[in-house]
């Protein structure tokens, strides 16, 4: 009788541990999403900010490819208050039809001619 109820124990204990397992390996492949997702939108915001243009107001949608997977984004460019930038909301989706995105970020592009007359100072 002991060993069974030691058997049993031992096999709740083990199916405790087999889930907590799945659940940890869950989560890890979340984070390397939303840090990839990350990874991305700030690539893509880096690359508006050194384009040397002012980006157009609207919407615009693209694929980029990290880590052997294609991933997918949209920009949102909106005016602001200052007619020398542009408000630029960034999200990233695995699935160009996913509801919610894995990572959204938000920054500002200024105009070139701004950031010439800053650079030509001495």
């Amino acid at each position: 009788m002991e060993i069974l109820v030691a058997l049993a124990i031992i096999a709740v204990v083990l199916g405790a541990l087999v889930q907590a397992a799945g659940a940890s390996a869950s989560n890890a492949g979340r984070i390397r999403d939303k840090s990839v997702a990350q990874w991305i939108a700030s690539n893509r915001l880096a690359e508006m900010q050194l384009a040397g243009t002012f980006p157009d107001t609207g919407t615009k949608t693209g694929e980029a490819e990290m880590l052997g997977q294609v991933w997918h984004w949209k920009t949102r460019v909106q005016n602001v208050e200052d007619d020398d930038l542009r408000r630029v909301d960034i999200e990233v989706r695995k699935n160009a039809d996913a509801q919610n995105p894995i990572s959204t970020i938000a920054g500002f592009v200024n105009h070139p001619q701004l950031q010439s007359r800053n650079t030509a100072q001495p």
